[in-house]
């Protein structure tokens, strides 16, 4: 049995129930082992979310169109139906609601049943109506918090995919090319490395006004000597998600721009050097936080997130969190600094949580200019 199957059934237990239901793409990856595809939205050939079934005694099963019949997974029982025809009609929504009764059916599936709330189909809602019905929420969050050795693999390779792009913005980082031209190169790099497309989070910005706001997409705006630029990575490689962060400014640093990057580098290398097993996570954001507020500048962001097969994962470093860092934990570590004067920089490390300290998985150096 996959460790993560073992670990999802723990949660559908802690949670009270002898079943737990998946719908979002995150929680199927987990539980199930199949990768839901994001890249173009909800599928117009699905009836609803794929659905992942999963019983205390380890039972696993899955409800996908059609269209995904040959994905992989470790599911026992694998019911699929009609979402793509063309040669007739077929009424896809009737198709996905019969085969997911089916599956609950063969299963046996009974007594308390555990959902995820905020991905749950109201078309599901005749399944539960019946029965008794929780939340698995905070239980499976919870299970998912520390990675297992084979996750640590898939989101090492992650994070050296997300490298690739960063090493692919110092290369292609121009004047007089648009942030869509030097993008398109970034997103190539990834892929190349990756092998294949790949759904992508993240922002690219540059100038002083966009760099202040810390998000947004890459626009035809033409990037000139001394703009600052924001280039936060995250691609999903597997079914797990890389990430990181560089800032920097095109053609040589202003002394403004320099002295912001080393305030964020050095509250980057603060959070290394302390990062270890029993740290308080809201401890160490209220730490870099003050570092940040010591240089002089503000501070519009958080300090990281957990990360795995959502790119935002429980717990995140926010100074208001309880949780404190265990080991085998893979975190992103992101302080930042704004001055509108300037723009706004962040850097980025994804992390792993070893016994006595942490290591980092990406391999890209931050560097303060091209």
């Amino acid at each position: 049995m996959d460790e993560r199957l073992a670990r999802t059934i723990e949660a559908i237990k802690a949670s009270g129930a002898d079943w737990g239901l998946f719908t979002s793409p995150d929680g199927i990856a987990y539980a199930s082992g199949h990768i839901v595809s994001i890249e173009t939205g909800p599928s117009p050939f699905a009836g609803g979310p794929a659905i992942a079934l999963v019983g205390k005694h380890g039972e696993c099963g899955l409800v996908v169109t059609n269209l995904e019949a040959e994905t992989p997974s470790w599911a026992d029982m694998i019911l699929t139906y009609e979402g793509f025809s063309y040669k007739e009609p077929t009424d896809i929504f009737a198709n996905y609601c019969n085969a997911t009764q089916e599956l609950c059916t063969r299963l046996g599936v009974g007594g308390t049943i555990g959902i995820e709330q905020n991905s749950f189909p109201m078309s599901l809602l005749p399944l539960v109506s019946t029965q008794r019905h929780v939340s698995l929420d905070d239980a499976f969050k919870r299970q998912r918090m520390v990675k297992t050795a084979t996750e640590i693999t898939l989101l090492r390779e992650a994070a050296l995919t997300a490298s690739a792009g960063q090493r692919a913005l110092i290369e292609h980082g121009k004047p007089g090319r648009s942030e869509l031209e030097i993008f398109a190169d970034v997103r190539l790099a990834m892929e190349t490395s990756a092998g294949e497309r790949l759904p992508l989070a993240g922002d690219f910005i540059s100038g002083k006004e966009r760099t202040s706001a810390f998000m947004g997409w890459p626009t035809n705006r033409v990037i000139a000597t001394g703009d600052p630029l924001i280039c936060d990575l995250a691609p999903r490689v597997k079914g797990y998600w890389g990430d990181s962060c560089a800032s920097v400014m095109l053609g040589k640093a202003s002394v403004g721009f320099e002295k912001q990057f080393n305030a964020v580098k050095s509250a980057l290398d603060l959070a290394i050097e302390i990062v270890r097993p029993g740290l308080g996570i809201g401890e160490l954001d209220q730490k870099l936080q003050a570092h940040i507020a010591a240089q002089g500048y503000g501070y519009a962001h958080h300090s990281g997130h957990s990360i795995g097969t959502s790119v935002h994962e429980w717990p995140r470093l926010v100074s208001y969190e309880t949780e404190r860092f265990k080991k085998d934990m893979v975190v992103m570590v992101e302080p930042t600094s704004f001055d509108p004067d300037i723009g706004g920089v962040r850097l980025e490390f994804m992390l792993h949580v070893t016994e006595i300290g942490c290591e980092v998985l990406t391999d890209f150096e931050h560097r303060m200019s091209i």
